[in-house]
């Protein structure tokens, strides 16, 4: 049987915004091809191992997690390779036109699945948020691959569609609805927060699949991490302006998020001036 077509769109696509907005909203998901080079995913994979032995990065102790998986969490925290993923603008586009103005960077989160791995249970994302479902995007999850995803190393598994249905759990039933985000080194998954997904089993023997996590939730939702204490400020200080801002060092709505009615960028010695909040508003 033939497999079903991906939904795929390159990084260099004049109308690549629309169409990942039209894709996501639709089926769920998008792959973005061509979103970083060979070099770019080596130097990442290194970084990773690096990572790894410093912080004795050990594997899961839980099925979802995976027994054969490791994982490290707040990456943003580790080295500049993986904070310029975050702020790449062929992405934060995208996501801005499913999320709105003001998201917020919700967690970075390598996942490094090793031989033997079997199939993570099929979730989604935005579990947490009680909103009735179906309901528009408050989350988006954006799965790199480092290393080339296929359906024998544990390519992530999704369910088309199922963003638009009610429950937050698959249930039974939806077996034969099931793709692979088959992906070459380099390409993006887009997940819309509510589309069912799940890691993939790796039935290797010696293929690493490489990956990182990375997602965004709409400025007014909780983040997963708790980035702003997981990181010093003095050292985040020093990030890129638009990197601080998805942290949480910025208003939503131009008064959430306020620090004592001045803009929290001011904390980090930046040119901000501490304009308070209401003035700005025209209140009192």
């Amino acid at each position: 049987m033939d497999r079903p077509t991906l939904n795929t769109v390159s990084a260099d696509a004049s109308d690549l915004v629309a169409r990942v907005e039209s894709l996501v909203e639709a089926d769920g998901y998008a792959i973005i091809h061509n979103v970083i080079d060979d070099d770019a995913c080596h130097q990442l994979i290194a970084e990773i191992d690096r990572v790894e032995r410093a912080f004795d990065i050990t594997f899961g102790q839980n099925g979802f997690e995976g027994f054969e998986t490791r994982r490290i969490f707040n990456l943003i925290a580790r080295g500049p390779s993986f904070r310029d993923l975050v702020i790449n603008q062929t992405i934060l586009q995208s996501i801005e036109g499913l999320l709105g103005e003001d998201f917020l960077l919700s967690g970075t989160t390598s996942m490094h699945i090793g031989p033997g791995e079997t199939i993570q249970p099929l979730h989604s994302d935005d579990g947490m948020i009680t909103l009735p479902r179906p309901h528009p995007a408050t989350m988006v999850t954006t799965l790199w691959a480092l290393s080339t995803f296929t359906s024998e190393n544990g390519a992530t598994r999704l369910i088309p569609g199922s963003h638009k249905l009610k429950g937050i759990t698959p249930g039974s039933g939806h077996e034969d609805d099931i793709l692979l985000a088959e992906m070459p080194a380099g390409s993006v998954l887009i997940l819309h927060g509510s589309t069912w997904h799940g890691g993939g089993a790796n039935t290797t023997a010696q293929v690493d699949r490489y990956g990182l996590s990375i997602q965004y939730v709409a400025g007014w939702c909780r983040q997963q991490q708790n980035l702003m204490l997981g990181t010093p400020r003095d050292i985040v200080a020093s990030y890129p302006r638009r990197l601080q801002e998805l942290i949480g060092y910025s208003m939503y709505r131009n008064v959430m998020g306020h620090v004592d009615r001045a803009h929290p960028l001011s904390l980090l010695g930046t040119d901000i001036k501490p304009e308070m909040v209401w003035d700005k508003l025209g209140r009192t």
